[in-house]
């Protein structure tokens, strides 16, 4: 039996792999500027791809920029600086997933949640799951699932 996890709580995703993110991005960004220098035209796409990588991996690093954050009434996530709530009483069921070599938490909303149908069912084709978390917040994405399976049928007593 799992310790409840007191609410609210916040959960930070591990720095770790975003500093890797950022340094490999780095390098072939160099990479590509030796590229340029035999006058390669493949050097400014590899600049431009890699240089979005740095950008995104370094905004990333930023306090709050990420995190899931999660209370009685529901959990929000953040990525880029961008946040998503969502309540209790529109989810269904947690999952861990795997999309391309990823781990991720997915979750399915209820019958009656009727908001991004088009993009929920676009989800669903592609992940098997209407939505998903960003990150799994330094936990593996099955301690994750249950950890949110449990807060989810702790705070909607309808379940």
């Amino acid at each position: 039996m799992s310790v409840p996890l007191p609410l609210p709580a916040v959960l930070k995703p591990r720095k770790r792999r975003l500093v890797w993110l950022l340094v490999g991005c780095a390098a072939f960004v160099a990479m590509s500027c030796f590229v340029l220098r035999k006058n390669e035209p493949a050097g400014y796409a590899g600049m431009a791809f890699f240089g979005l990588g740095v950008l995104v991996a370094g905004v990333s690093l930023l306090p709050g920029s990420a995190f899931l954050q999660v209370t009685h009434e529901g959990f929000t996530y953040c990525s880029l600086y961008r946040r998503h709530h969502t309540a209790w009483h529109d989810v269904k069921e947690f999952r861990p997933i795997i999309v391309g070599t990823k781990a991720m938490v997915g979750w399915n909303y209820n019958a009656v949640a009727n908001h991004h149908l088009r993009l929920r069912r676009v989800s669903a084709a592609i992940a098997g799951v209407e939505a998903a978390l960003p990150d799994t917040y330094g936990m593996t994405a099955s301690d994750l699932a249950t950890l949110l399976n449990d807060l989810l049928q702790r705070n909607r007593p309808d379940l």
